[in-house]
C-alpha cells in the first residue's frame, strides 16, 4: 500500500556499533498510514556505553508528526517503567503519567513541540529543514538544531543508497535539568551532542552516527521490513 507515493509502513533494523562492537540492536517501525511510529532498543551485550536495557517507544502522530500519545515501556537493569505523554496543543499544554509511582505531571509545551522520537520520524520523513525546532525533553523546553546537507552514496550491507545528511544537535533552552526517565533519551538528549542520519527517498534512514563525550558510535542497516 502506498501513501502520497511512499510506503505506507516500513521497519527498519539496525545494529548500533562502538569501536566495532555491536552492542545493541535499534528497530524503526513506521505506519504513515496510522500515524504511528515504534522505536526498538535492545542490548546485545552489557558495557560501560550500553548497559543492559530492552526499551520500546511508541508515539502517535496527527499526520504532521506533532505527538498526540507518548508511550515508554522502560525494562532496564535498575528501571521498569512505563511513561505516558498526552499532548493537547490547540491549549498547549501536556500531561505525564509515570506507572511505577502513578503520578501525574501536567506542564506547558512550546507551540509546535515534539517529542525526540516524532522528531526525528519528522527527519526521516523528508519534512524537516535547515533550522530549529522545539523538543519537550522530559517537561522541559529543549531546541534541536539541524543541518541538511547534499545527497551522499553511502554504503550499507544491504547495497548503496543515495542518502541525505541531516546533522543535528540540541540545546536546553531553560535553566532546568531534564529529569532522568530512561537512559536513550537521556543520553540522546545533552549538550554538545552530534547526531547525523543519513537519509533515503524520505522513507527510512540506511545509517546513523552519534558523538558523545568523543565516543562515537554507529548504526548499521541490516533489515528492511516493507
Amino acid at each position: 500500500m502506498l501513501v502520497n507515493g511512499f510506503l505506507a509502513a516500513i521497519t527498519t533494523d539496525y545494529y548500533m556499533k562502538a569501536v566495532g562492537i555491536k552492542i545493541a540492536q535499534i528497530s524503526i517501525q513506521q505506519n504513515k498510514a496510522d500515524n504511528y511510529v515504534e522505536i526498538r532498543a535492545k542490548s546485545v551485550r552489557e558495557s560501560s556505553i550500553f548497559p543492559q536495557i530492552n526499551n520500546v517507544y511508541r508515539v502517535k502522530h496527527n499526520g504532521s508528526y506533532q505527538p498526540l500519545t507518548y508511550t515508554r515501556i522502560i525494562h532496564q537493569k535498575n528501571v521498569q517503567d512505563e511513561v505516558t505523554t498526552t499532548y493537547n496543543h490547540n491549549t498547549a499544554q501536556a500531561v505525564m503519567y509515570r506507572n511505577s509511582d502513578k503520578s501525574t505531571l501536567q506542564y506547558s509545551i512550546t507551540k509546535n513541540s515534539q517529542d525526540i522520537y516524532s522528531f526525528l520520524a519528522k527527519v526521516i520523513s523528508g519534512q524537516v529543514d535547515t533550522g530549529t525546532y522545539p523538543i519537550d525533553a522530559n517537561g522541559v523546553s529543549w531546541q534541536a538544531n539541524i543541518t541538511r546537507y547534499s545527497t551522499e552514496i553511502v554504503d550499507t550491507p544491504l547495497g548503496k543508497y543515495p542518502a541525505v545528511r541531516y546533522e543535528i544537535s540540541f540545546q536546553n533552552m531553560t535553566n532546568k535539568k531534564m529529569p532522568y526517565i530512561d537512559m536513550v533519551t537521556f543520553n540522546m538528549l545533552q549538550e554538545n551532542n552530534k547526531l547525523n542520519l543519513w537519509v533515503y527517498n524520505r522513507q527510512f534512514a540506511v545509517k546513523a552516527t552519534f558523538k558523545k563525550k568523543g565516543i562515537s558510535s554507529t548504526w548499521e542497516l541490516c533489515n528492511i521490513k516493507k
